[in-house]
């Protein structure tokens, strides 16, 4: 992740960058690599993948079931547990003919959804990945076409803004011509959090290929910089430990936060 990038992604997108970087995770991905969940439907409309049993271990960090770090949030079927993930949408799954239809369908989003199918009889849904993420549960495992329709079931006082927003989400996908939703301002502190994540990346590597606080001030500043004032600016450095130590929070248990209120 670079630090010119400045793509607005989901904070669920955000909370994956983190999550990918953890060496715990990494490692539990390692015991279960040769058991991962196959996609079992890759048509151009939709991803189906259907868990054989459930993953333990990946819902201690916050997953339904285990998604290759190497790769981003777009590339994977990253699902949260929709109780952490405060957005995530109660959701009735039902087929119905094009003409009686007079809301959402899998064809009015124009996007390809992922769909995981749990042991324990609920599906889950996400769409988008990166510049948006819609996450919705049900306990309705039906035929899965372009005509499912889809009713949101908004009951209940918990969390209603955050799921009131995905709601209005859905609907500008729905109304959108592209399968995109209406684009949003960048949330605050984003760019904080990628100066961490950078630092991460920096510091501690992922391939014992580590760094120091001067190389994250190169990154942040520039190497002319750091060349004309490293030996006595003393805030380039305490910016550089900020920066590390913010990563380190964040990469170890603070996207689990970040879920809890998180944006688009």
């Amino acid at each position: 992740m670079d630090k010119n990038d400045r793509v607005i992604i989901s904070d669920a997108a955000w909370a994956w960058e983190g999550l990918r970087r953890n060496r715990v995770y990494r490692r539990a991905w390692l015991r279960h690599e040769r058991a991962r969940p196959r996609i079992c439907d890759a048509r151009a409309s939709l991803r189906y993948i259907r868990l054989d049993r459930p993953y333990i271990e990946a819902e201690t960090f916050g997953l339904i079931s285990f998604a290759d770090p190497d790769h981003s949030a777009s590339e994977v079927p990253v699902f949260w547990r929709p109780n952490l993930l405060r957005r995530a949408l109660q959701v009735s799954l039902t087929v119905k003919l094009e003409t009686e239809q007079n809301g959402f369908s899998l064809s009015s989003l124009k996007c390809c959804p992922t769909v995981l199918d749990t042991v324990d009889g609920e599906r889950h849904i996400r769409l988008g990945g990166h510049h948006f993420w819609i996450q919705m549960v049900s306990q309705d495992i039906t035929q899965l076409d372009d005509d499912t329709s889809i009713e949101v079931n908004l009951t209940g006082t918990n969390h209603l803004p955050q799921r009131i927003s995905s709601i209005e989400q859905l609907f500008s996908l729905h109304r959108s011509e592209d399968g995109m939703p209406s684009p949003v301002k960048r949330p605050p502190n984003r760019d904080k959090l990628l100066e961490g994540l950078l630092a991460w990346d920096i510091y501690y590597g992922q391939n014992d290929d580590t760094g120091t606080l001067k190389d994250i001030a190169i990154a942040l500043f520039g190497e002319g910089r750091i060349a004309h004032e490293w030996g006595h600016n003393r805030s380039l450095k305490d910016r550089a430990i900020r920066a590390r130590d913010r990563g380190q929070a964040f990469v170890q248990g603070g996207y689990f936060e970040l879920l809890k209120r998180a944006s688009f």
